[in-house]
């Protein structure tokens, strides 16, 4: 065990989680069963095609994050609208410039929806397979059933897996950061109390232990704070789904900022009502201990809250009356000061209480959110099928609308990636229709996986491919000259080098995950229907075809990728100034 200690840690370094190992170690248990079920049992070659392509697209190209009752639902969405594609994708098979079509329509709307969700754009991929597969395989219309029955075996199936094998822990990329900032932003607002009554008295050694709690309860704020802003802002695509516990949580941070933001502008001491301010603080401190427990735990009784935030008004309505009676004070001083003087007086003495108004209301939006996302979790099943939306929360089609409508302009890099990777796909199905490729979906499964957003990165993807495939055809015709037609080692083989397909490209190298995904390719259709190594000149040859038609439209269509508005923004902003 010690001596494979140092190999584990190794994974564990490259693979956080282990959730690549998990998919593929899946996806090598499941493909293989379905395979050999369809072939050797059912008798059903199309079948088998589709649960193989199938279990892969739905294990090994896609992992959705969050707890398992709300990754369920989102592995039954892409089933359901996976066989949809199936169907689409055969109709459109049976003539190239309706698969053109069709590959346009679909590939930009599956590309450019994944701006409004990180499941959906998690999910590209294997969307995307759901129709380059039957699109890229001619097919009659009596094909579809064969074809659906497939897709929809290697959908069950997914859905034991995922559930049974090995199953991820959840992994949601806001809700740990949140509580965590909230937790740190109750631990500022109770030394901000502390420090401030600590202030009015005369004891210097508890005034100074004060300051120090507050100075490091402030530092811990901002850095919690910061955490999340960089876990919300710093992942490809917004780190949120569709769902209204998901969205709810997107409001919840920039509330969290905001909060922190009128702490930074809020004066601690040197005001007439500064115990008023300070009772404000701690019962807002109280509300967001509830709120942040709450959130943490997803469940719980919400009625819980109602006890902090009356006590929270109440406070608030104590310094309210407070600040309202300097109206007297400022008076009465109108004779002694300038008009001025008594305004600019006025004016600083107040300026505590609007921001502990403020600060009130932030804490209160904060936990009334925190409310809705709980609720929204402790739906019944059917309520969630159905869409039934709890108090205070907004329609998903509003939600979809605000995000996709604001990247529906001619500087958004989300919109030309979109355009770029939707033509390019396109094109690879028509080059393959014109030129007769042997497997088209291979040429097509190349221009997707090599293409990048600029001309320079996706140039360096179709080499590093190349050199992959040329290695994986090396190993994998060795292989198959060695084994030749011995049916019981290629299906020994096959988990083993499904799972390397799976593992590689996350752990070693995009070229190892090719050269692997070869492998597996050769031995699969040696299964399907024997043709030696030969197989892999021609996986060599549609690869080289698909990069090429990657590169060619990286060339036409936007090449500098993002850089080119970075640097549009960076001149606006540099002119402005």
């Amino acid at each position: 065990m010690n001596r494979l200690r140092p190999g584990l840690q190794w994974v564990r370094s490259r693979d956080a989680g282990l959730l690549a190992l998990r998919r593929a170690g899946r996806s090598a248990i499941v493909m293989p069963a379905l395979l050999a079920l369809s072939i050797k049992v059912i008798g059903n070659p199309a079948l088998a095609t589709f649960a193989a392509f199938g279990s892969l697209s739905m294990l090994l190209f896609v992992a959705f994050g969050g707890r398992m009752r709300e990754r369920l639902p989102d592995q039954v969405a892409l089933i359901l609208t996976g066989a949809v594609f199936v169907c689409l994708g055969t109709l459109a098979s049976r003539a190239a410039w309706l698969a053109a079509i069709g590959m346009l329509i679909v590939g930009f709307s599956v590309l450019f929806a994944g701006v409004v969700s990180s499941a959906l754009a998690g999910a590209s991929t294997s969307l995307l397979l759901a129709f380059i597969l039957p699109v890229s395989l001619p097919g009659p219309v009596s094909s579809i059933p064969d074809r659906l029955a497939g897709w929809l075996l290697a959908g069950a199936v997914s859905l034991l897996a995922i559930t049974l094998l090995w199953p991820a822990p959840a992994r949601d990329p806001l809700r740990r950061p949140l509580v965590t900032a909230c937790t740190a932003l109750v631990a500022r607002l109770r030394a901000e109390a502390g420090f401030a009554r600590a202030a009015n008295g005369t004891d210097q050694a508890e005034q100074e232990a004060a300051r120090t709690r507050l100075e490091a309860a402030t530092a811990a704020a901002s850095a919690a704070v910061s955490g999340l802003r960089t876990s919300f802002f710093a992942t490809p695509y917004r780190p949120t789904g569709l769902t209204t516990a998901a969205r709810t949580l997107v409001r919840l941070v920039d509330e969290c900022i905001w909060l922190d933001a009128v702490m930074d502008q809020m004066p601690s001491t040197g005001h007439s009502f500064s115990e008023q301010v300070c009772t404000v603080k701690v019962a807002a401190a109280d509300l967001l201990e509830q709120g942040a427990a709450l959130l943490d735990a997803g469940r719980g009784p919400l009625d819980s809250l109602q006890p902090d935030l009356d006590r929270l008004e109440q406070a608030r309505d104590a310094m309210e009356s407070a600040a309202m009676s300097l109206v007297g004070v400022a008076t009465e001083a109108a004779d002694v000061s300038g008009p001025s003087d008594r305004a600019e007086k006025y004016v600083s003495e107040l300026e505590p209480s609007f921001r502990g108004q403020e600060l009130s209301f932030v804490t209160s939006a904060i936990v009334s959110n925190i409310r809705v996302s709980v609720a929204a979790l402790e739906r019944p099943w059917w309520q969630q099928l159905l869409g039934r939306q709890p108090a205070g929360a907004a329609g998903t089609l509003s939600s979809v609308q605000e995000r996709a409508g604001a990247h529906v302009e001619p500087h958004s890099v989300w919109l030309h990636n979109s355009v770029r990777g939707a033509i390019a796909l396109t094109l690879a199905v028509l080059v393959s229709d014109l030129i007769g490729v042997q497997h088209a979906f291979w040429v097509v499964l190349g221009t997707l996986s090599v293409l990048r957003s600029s001309a320079f990165s996706t140039g360096q993807n179709v080499l590093r491919g190349l050199l992959g495939n040329l290695a994986g055809f090396v190993i994998g015709g060795l292989l198959i000259l060695a084994i030749g037609t011995d049916d019981t080692v290629l299906w020994i083989l096959l988990p083993i080098a499904v799972l390397l397909a799976g593992f590689a490209p996350a752990v070693i190298s995009f070229a190892a995950g090719q050269a692997s995904f070869t492998i597996t390719l050769l031995i699969l259709y040696n299964i399907i229907a024997p043709a030696g190594w030969k197989v892999g000149l021609v996986r060599i040859e549609d690869v080289a075809i698909g990069g090429l038609v990657s590169l060619v439209v990286g060339v036409l269509f936007w090449p500098r990728g993002a850089r080119s508005e970075e640097r549009r923004e960076g001149k606006s902003v540099d002119l402005g100034g």
